[in-house]
């Protein structure tokens, strides 16, 4: 994830505090129409990167791609090693003949 100046977020941020605030409120804190999210976020894709040759076009899949990346890794990866530690690991289940096999 390409971490910007702290001007750029401060810039950036005036705008944002408003618009997350709203679709906080949109969405009941992100319980419930989570197509107003993805709304703003497809409408900034297309205002951005829908004009041009390919690769401009392809840019949005980029920024998706590490947006996604980001989010795992800094939202829901501690999230998920918390709850593991919390209620264990899952693992393989043996097999009568002592050969452990994925309970999946």
């Amino acid at each position: 994830m390409p971490y910007i100046k702290e001007s750029e977020r401060k810039y950036l941020n005036k705008w944002l505090d408003s618009l997350t605030t709203v679709l906080t409120d949109l969405t009941n804190g992100g319980r419930k129409n989570s197509g107003a999210v993805t709304y703003v976020i497809y409408r900034i894709l297309i205002d951005l990167y829908s004009r041009g040759n390919f690769e401009i076009k392809s840019n949005a899949l980029k920024v998706l791609s590490s947006v996604e990346h980001e989010y795992y890794r800094k939202v829901l990866s501690p999230y998920e090693e918390k709850k593991e530690k919390e209620n264990g690991p899952i693992l393989p289940k043996k097999r009568k003949n002592g050969v452990q096999s994925s309970t999946v």
